[in-house]
């Protein structure tokens, strides 16, 4: 806590603050900046308070046009501008004052008094003269009220020069001055003006005196004003001296040396060999990360170690780190595993993974986990993957199917409700860690009192919605506080900023590059920013700009920033709410801004004391804090689990029996919107569908092993019957590749049309952030003042890309295969010319190099289940996509097409958009995302189909986006490549007509075809069944040859696979190409009789 002390000369910078008043001014640099004025003054009433700041001579000063001279603060600061404007003009003044004493002489018997005004040019050449005279002149016979009227530039009556008249001393001493050298003259008269400016301040400085004493003699309400003052002045420069006692004491840095132990090692590796689940509770920077499973490794050579992290900078910076500690590379006996990376091999015995790859293990080695140890780290966040794990890790240590320890390690955790949940086993926790270093804590009411601001929020502040105004009043402090500590601390101690979320980082940023007076390297830290540039600033050191870190709830990690000494936390986060009565909060769970838990203060109080002692200045007054909940809700509670259900499915037939046994569960609405998914895409079946039978894919070895413990455990808590569902041919392909099942769709179109590398592509583009950027990291500088216009020239680069098509998707897949081209051509040696490619382009070379990775990732994944045709050649693949671009764009809708937007409101440019849509099966208005670049605009009328879609408020945010002006092209891509339509046939006075069915989640539209049309579609949905069945037999039959295969194929009077695909591809091009000629509408249809089934059916004929 900040305490209190004895005054100082020097106090800390008052910051500035909306809703947040500055109590004093004077102790500040006055060349630090802020983000307002800290100097208002009532006016009105002329009185001075204690609320409004500043000393009493500047509110005097400030009120002198009430008074009878001008205040003298002013005047000192105009004379003081004076000064430095004189002194690189000191020359051309000498000459200037030469030539006027020249003139002034010559008129030396003139004695009138000059009555008019003098020309511009005069007066300049007088107002020169005055500046540059001496003590003496005509100023000594001139009135205070006369100088003042001169200095605002009023005629005034002056007495004329003589001959024995001029600058420079008088009398005997006239002879010495002008024999001095013009250097030293200039010295003398410049000593003559200071000792007038002295004398006049004195002067002034008086009569505010008397006017003081005077009010406080007659005023009460002054008095007692100024009295408050003192005391929050002395308050303010008790807290700075405070605060440097404090940081003298900083010690000096080893960053050779950043680790050390401050847990038993022995004692928990006591409790882990005679214990089922150890619980390790511990401070942060502890070491318990980087020890406890470097100990177990070096147990004995035996030994096999798991180590998850919720996020995967963490993954791969401490399996880094504790291979350095081993002095061995990273890949050996340590290794990490993270999606689309992974650093070693079979030989490995101690695996970092993230907590989602684990799972994925668990998956395909049932029952019989290979490690020895199993450390789940971080485990407080209990994200929704962990949740299954745990249940499962847990069934495995009561059935005793396998011979592993289980290691739970938080800093946070309170293992209560764990150690029942884990009950029949032998449980034992560890909760032993001394601070090695110190830390001291600052709440509002201490940061208030050291900025010099007044804060007044009451300690149920923690109960109310986190509003703008709040939140700019705390984002107001918290700038303060940076301004004070980069004028007082030294540049090598870095400060670590905790903001709410990107939108608040970015803002932070910009406002730092141009308010902060010292140097400073900006480190921005969020789910957009490449690991590889955290992990370059970490190493980074720096002796004259001081690092700030600005992250969000994502720097909430097992990282150690050495040399982070300064926690600013403003205790916000944004994490997914999901309302239960609101259906899109349950599709796209919307980021809400909302107060961080106890836990979560510990968390990031915990970034610093770990190699010094460190400052954690906490945003939030010390009794409001206590009001804040122990944890956070957990987040499967809060999460889309779509994905995680597809994945579950291989565990048991309905996720509801695995997560009826995870400790934190779903809610009923995320479950049923997962299942309604992975139904709409044709991953699952209901078992007592009659066409389950045909579409179910060969029960999967897993799924016999793990079902019947899970069945048997969920029957002691789910007393209802559950559907089952089987999960088929689509839904196996997509859990094995490492996508959510949205984009996993477009690799299936790529199978079905025999586009395979170009869907392959475009599922890595929309599973990825876009590589476009407007203020790529090379071009900061550039567009940091035009953010518009960096914008612009970004969206303009993605035009260029784009194929003709109003899509980003297809922008970004040519920016892609442009990229390797880029890369074939220049080579290992021509690495800077990538670069500046990328640099002219608005593409950032991390990102695209991720999405290669993720390509090549599910190439690998997929390559052990299904043969695939890959095209490596990036201009062949170029060509194909110039060629298929209608065609892929159509795929992309379609897999998205539960996004769907309407535009009923157009904007115009980037700066001043007004763009409104829509949604077509959900009830929600979107507007796209002005922060991501984007290659169309929304027109009004135009079908949108966005890939990344987050709730803001009632409006849902929409980027990554593909536009279709012809709603017939939109409704008929559905009709064609949707997996369930239900449809029916018609006649009516003009002949037949079809009538189909789409619905995704509780909306239904339908469609009336003509007939030939309707006729088309059908046929065309046979064709993709049939290309479906052959893929689905080459799936199982990859032992056969050729000819073997070719004589199946001929059993089930199926065609060759490329001639199925080309059919595909010739029919929807025939399609596409005559669409406003067809008949396609959507109509109103009430009653309940389309009950025909059209599926894209992959059931081979005798299957049972």
């Amino acid at each position: 806590m900040g305490g209190k002390g004895k005054g100082v000369q020097k106090g800390p910078p008052a910051g500035t603050a909306k809703g947040a008043k500055i109590t004093s001014n004077t102790c500040v640099n006055s060349n630090n900046k802020s983000s307002g004025d800290s100097s208002h003054v009532n006016t009105t009433e002329g009185k001075w308070t204690a609320s409004q700041g500043g000393d009493v001579l500047n509110w005097l000063a400030q009120l002198a046009p009430q008074q009878q001279s001008r205040g003298a603060i002013d005047y000192l600061k105009k004379e003081n501008s004076q000064k430095k404007s004189k002194v690189s003009k000191s020359a051309a003044s000498a000459r200037l004052v030469d030539s006027t004493v020249s003139k002034a002489t010559a008129s030396s018997n003139a004695t009138s008094m000059t009555i008019v005004p003098k020309p511009r040019s005069s007066q300049n050449v007088q107002k020169a003269q005055d500046q540059c005279g001496g003590a003496s002149g005509g100023a000594e016979g001139m009135s205070s009220s006369q100088a003042i009227e001169r200095r605002r530039g009023a005629p005034v009556l002056t007495k004329a020069k003589t001959g024995d008249e001029g600058d420079g001393p008088k009398g005997p001493k006239r002879d010495e001055y002008v024999s001095m050298p013009r250097s030293q003259q200039y010295l003398s008269r410049h000593e003559a003006k200071a000792e007038r400016l002295r004398r006049r301040f004195e002067k002034m400085t008086n009569e505010a005196q008397k006017c003081h004493e005077e009010a406080m003699r007659t005023d009460p309400e002054y008095k007692k004003n100024f009295q408050t003052y003192q005391e929050l002045q002395a308050a303010q420069q008790a807290a700075h001296t405070t605060f440097c006692e404090q940081y003298s004491k900083q010690e000096n840095l080893n960053v050779t040396n950043i680790i050390s132990e401050r847990i038993d090692i022995p004692v928990i590796l006591d409790l882990i060999e005679q214990h089922d689940v150890v619980f390790i509770c511990t401070d942060t920077g502890s070491g318990k990360s980087t020890s406890v499973p470097k100990a177990l490794l070096e147990l004995s050579n035996d030994t096999h170690v798991v180590s998850t992290q919720p996020r995967r900078t963490a993954t791969v910076s401490i399996a880094t780190r504790v291979a350095e500690l081993r002095r061995e590379a990273v890949g050996e006996d340590v290794g990490y595993w993270i999606r689309g990376d992974k650093c070693g091999d079979v030989q490995t015995r101690l695996w970092y993974m993230t907590s989602y790859m684990l799972l994925l293990r668990l998956l395909s080695t049932p029952l019989e986990p290979p490690f020895t140890h199993i450390i789940l780290d971080e485990f407080h966040e209990r994200q929704p993957d962990i949740e299954v794990t745990v249940a499962l890790l847990r069934l495995c240590l009561l059935r005793r199917t396998a011979a592993f320890k289980l290691i739970l390690m938080s800093a946070t955790l309170s293992t209560e409700g764990w150690e029942a949940y884990f009950a029949g086993l032998k449980v034992a926790t560890y909760k032993q860690s001394e601070p090695k270093h110190l830390i001291h804590d600052y709440f509002m009411e201490d940061i208030c009192t050291l900025v010099g601001a007044e804060y007044n929020e009451p300690p149920s502040i923690t109960e109310k919605t986190v509003d703008f105004p709040l939140m700019e009043k705390h984002t107001t402090i918290a700038k303060a506080l940076l301004l004070y500590l980069n004028a007082y601390v030294h540049p090598h101690h870095a400060i670590l900023v905790f903001l709410p979320g990107r939108a608040q980082v970015e803002e932070m940023k910009m406002w730092l590059e141009t308010a902060i007076q010292k140097p400073v390297d900006i480190v921005p830290w969020h789910s957009a920013v490449d690991l590889s540039v955290i992990e370059e600033a970490i190493k980074r050191r720096g002796q004259y700009r001081q690092k700030i870190y600005l992250a969000t709830d994502i720097a909430e990690v097992s990282i150690t920033l050495p040399d982070v000494v300064f926690v600013i936390d403003l205790v916000l986060v944004k994490r997914p709410k999901v309302s239960k009565d609101n259906l899109a909060t349950v599709l796209h769970p919307p980021l809400v801004m909302q107060w961080i838990s106890k836990g979560s203060i510990a968390q990031r109080r915990g970034r610093i004391g770990r190699v010094q002692q460190g400052f954690y200045f906490c945003l939030l007054p010390s009794t409001a804090v206590t009001n804040l909940s122990d944890h956070i809700q957990p987040p499967i509670e809060n999460s889309g689990i779509d994905g995680l259900s597809l994945q579950c499915l291989q565990l048991v037939s309905n996720p509801v029996a695995i997560f009826s046994i995870c400790y934190g569960q779903p809610l009923v609405e995320s479950i049923s919107i997962a299942m309604d998914t992975l139904s709409n895409l044709g991953c699952i079946i209901n078992r007592k569908d009659p066409l389950a039978v045909g579409e179910r894919t060969s029960d999967v070895e897993t799924r016999e092993k793990w079902s019947r413990i899970i069945l048997e455990e969920a029957t002691n808590v789910v007393h209802a019957d559950i559907d089952e569902y089987e999960y088929t041919f689509v839904g196996r392909l997509l859990q094995l590749i490492p996508v959510s099942p949205l984009p996993g769709m477009l690799v299936l179109y790529g199978f079905f049309t025999g586009l395979e590398s170009l869907m392959i592509l475009a599922a890595a583009v929309t599973s990825s952030l876009s590589p476009f950027s407007a203020d790529p990291l090379e071009q900061k500088r550039q567009t940091r003042h035009n953010v518009v216009g960096a914008m612009e020239a970004a969206e303009n680069s993605m035009r260029d890309m784009c194929c003709g098509m109003r899509s980003d998707i297809l922008a970004v897949m040519k920016a892609v295969l442009l990229f390797r081209v880029q890369l074939a051509e220049n080579g290992e040696s021509g690495a800077a010319a990538v670069r500046r490619w990328c640099i002219d382009r608005h593409l950032s070379q991390d990102k695209l190099k991720s999405i290669l990775d993720l390509e090549q990732h599910i190439k690998y994944e997929l390559a052990n289940f299904i043969p695939v045709h890959d095209v490596s050649d990036p201009l062949v693949l170029l060509t194909q996509l110039e060629k298929a671009s209608p065609i892929v764009l159509v795929m992309t809708n379609v897999a998205f097409v539960s996004q769907a937007l309407e535009v009923v409101m157009e904007g115009n440019t980037y700066a001043k958009t007004k763009e409104t849509a829509m949604g077509i099966f959900v009830d929600v208005a979107a507007v796209p995302d002005i922060h991501s670049p984007s290659c169309l605009r929304w027109q009004e009328g135009e079908i949108i189909v966005p890939v990344q879609l987050s709730l803001m408020g009632k409006k849902m945010i929409a980027s990554f986006s593909t536009a279709i002006a012809s709603h017939k092209q939109f409704w008929l891509s559905i009709l064609l490549l949707t997996y369930k339509l239900m449809y029916a046939v018609f006649a009516d006075d003009e002949g037949e007509f079809y009538v189909f069915s789409v619905k995704h989640f509780s909306t239904e539209r339908y469609l009336e075809t003509d007939a030939a049309t309707g006729r088309g579609i059908l046929l065309f949905r046979q064709k993709l069944s049939a290309v479906g069945k052959v893929l689905r037999l080459l799936q199982e039959h990859q032992d056969l040859y050729d000819d073997e295969f070719a004589e199946l194929l001929q059993g089930h009077e199926l065609k060759p696979l490329h001639e199925a695909q080309r059919d595909v591809v010739t029919t929807m091009s025939t399609f596409f190409n005559n669409v406003e000629g067809l008949t396609i509408d959507e109509v109103e249809h009430d009653e309940d009789d389309l009950d025909e089934v059209s599926m894209i059916s992959l059931a081979l004929h005798g299957r049972s």
